[in-house]
């Protein structure tokens, strides 16, 4: 009986949590890490314990080099994928999880390049799987699914997005559908496909959003039934159904990157941008006066007064055309005015506009620009540029530390996830701090890598896989 009991007890702990599907539910392994920040975008990984020292001579199971890019490790069991780009081709990687070799690539020319900044990238989309395909995003194509051995299930060509930073949101699978957020500076909106066949299923409009790159976030985690997604000024509920719109809270700012979170039964939107606190624009009638030299109604930037005319000028031209216009103007006047930035806490059961019913609280201090917010363990955690970390007792806001310093200076495109009772974060100059998890702040360790790093790091069995800007590394003890 002793030996039927232990026999029974190890099936019990190895064996996948089945979902509805028949497919192992990836919340409930730790072989999994199958979309940008692991199990349901949380961040978190369970029942699992990586490192706290390494670096690039110190606990590497493996490192493989791989293209550029900035796209994060996404993990089923053995396999991991990864995108990158490199001699003007778009490429989808699989690598063996066990000893980091390349097991396929496959590659797809791009399309019309997005107009980017310095620090934008055709290959910024984490790919999402859900054990029977790997699914990509470029900017410069669209969503392509390749089955675990390479072989292309379909594709679907899509317009680049007209922004001012490039693609940087990433899809995300839940129930055979797969979920794209395009927002855009003209015409976005929220794609539903099959994983099937990449048929679209709904397409919900987000024209009214000028500036997002936020992954979309599911929730409940265990019964998905609304798809939520920040983007200029307001956090949005849809429908998984059919696209169609719930509810909404405003106090956001003008541009969303970071992704939200749940935790604890309330969902967690944190935002910062320049726009926010901008002084009321001057009206487009004093700037025709001052700039418009050939008198044709339009400013382009080179007669664009210096002030915010200038400053903001790419985003203030919403169709990129070169110009800008007094409806441009006007549009982007009326979002700086109503910008703000915050970490909002939402009680996500509401209908139609739920600020003042729905908003548990808020904190307007140490806000991130690009890291998502990380729930761990009852508390929020966030990270800002420069190197300064936040928590917060998640059910009430109150303020357990706010901005103190990792040590290590930068600015902070990676997001914090979390293990064993340690929060892991990168800075952009290639310097992984972990911290602890907990009331009182406290570093652990800070592991310089030698290269820039952007993308999220993925926690899978005991070991942290991290993507810096020429290699994959796999660290464990």
């Amino acid at each position: 009986m002793r030996t039927i009991g232990r026999s029974l007890l190890t099936l019990a702990f190895t064996m996948p949590l089945i979902t509805g599907e028949g497919q192992p539910c990836a919340a409930g392994t730790t072989s999994q890490w199958p979309q940008f920040r692991g199990p349901g975008g949380s961040g978190v990984a369970i029942a699992s314990d990586p490192p706290v020292v390494f670096g690039p001579s110190s606990n590497v199971l493996w490192r493989t080099p791989v293209p550029a890019g900035h796209s994060s490790p996404c993990i089923w069991d053995n396999r991991i994928f990864l995108t990158g780009f490199e001699n003007n081709r778009l490429t989808t990687l699989c690598l063996d999880r066990l000893n980091g070799a390349i097991l396929w690539r496959r590659e797809v020319e791009p399309g019309l390049r997005e107009r980017s900044s310095s620090l934008g990238h055709p290959a910024a989309s984490t790919p999402a799987t859900d054990g029977h395909a790997a699914y990509v995003y470029f900017g410069p194509y669209g969503l392509i699914s390749y089955d675990f051995d390479g072989h292309e299930n379909w594709k679907k060509p899509m317009t680049t997005p007209v922004t001012q930073h490039g693609a940087g949101t990433s899809p995300i699978v839940v129930d055979g559908r797969l979920l794209l957020n395009f927002d855009q500076d003209i015409g976005g909106y929220l794609l539903a496909v099959e994983t099937s066949t990449g048929e679209a299923v709904w397409k919900a409009d987000r024209s009214a959003y000028r500036r997002g790159f936020s992954t979309p976030l599911i929730w409940p985690p265990e019964k998905p039934e609304l798809v939520i997604v920040p983007g200029t000024l307001r956090l949005t509920a849809y429908s998984l159904a059919n696209g169609s719109e719930r509810w909404s809270v405003s106090g956001l700012p003008n541009e969303m990157v970071t992704t939200p979170v749940t935790g604890g039964g309330l969902i967690f939107a944190a935002g910062w941008s320049h726009g926010a606190g901008v002084s009321k624009l001057p009206l487009f009638a004093t700037l025709l006066e001052q700039g418009d030299r050939n008198g044709d109604g339009k400013l382009t930037r080179e007669e664009a007064p210096a002030g915010p005319a200038k400053q903001h000028f790419l985003y203030i031209d919403a169709d990129k055309d070169g110009q800008a216009t007094r409806e441009e103007w006007e549009s982007i006047a009326r979002v700086f005015e109503h910008s703000q930035n915050n970490l909002l806490a939402v009680r996500p059961d509401g209908r139609g506009e739920v600020t003042d019913t729905h908003v548990v609280w808020r904190q307007k201090r140490g806000l991130p620009y690009v890291p998502s917010p990380l729930y761990y363990e009852g508390r929020v955690y966030l990270v800002k540029n420069g190197g300064l970390a936040s928590c917060f007792e998640a059910a009430t806001g109150t303020v357990y530390y706010q901005e103190e310093r990792l040590g290590a200076l930068g600015d902070y495109y990676s997001s914090p996830v979390a293990a064993n009772g340690r929060i892991y974060v990168a800075s952009q100059p290639g310097v992984l701090v972990v911290y602890r998890a907990g009331e009182a702040f406290e570093v652990l360790a800070r592991n310089p890598l030698g290269e820039r790093l952007m993308a999220t790091p993925a926690i899978v069995e005991n070991k942290l896989y991290v993507r810096t800007e020429k290699h994959l590394y796999a660290f464990g003890e």
